[in-house]
């Protein structure tokens, strides 16, 4: 089975969202949230910083995740 985590960042006052912009197709130009597959014998905060900073340069350094759900996706 696939692990995956999707990451939501909000800005200090918790009204604004952090959005990435799709740089490639089949989705060029498209908005959706930071994330991605978890690898194998990575857990699931390893893999939620390291996509952070992959895609957005963001560090575990400057934010603190917390979790906040689980879910089983069946392919």
């Amino acid at each position: 089975m696939q692990g995956y985590n999707c990451i939501m960042i909000y800005d200090r006052s918790g009204e604004s969202l952090l959005f990435c912009k799709r740089t490639k197709a089949p989705y060029l130009g498209k908005y959706n949230l930071v994330g991605g597959k978890i690898e194998a014998g990575e857990d699931g905060f390893a893999a939620a910083y390291r996509e952070l900073e992959e895609e957005t340069g963001i560090t575990g350094r400057q934010v603190s995740l917390r979790h906040m759900m689980d879910f089983t996706y069946y392919n």
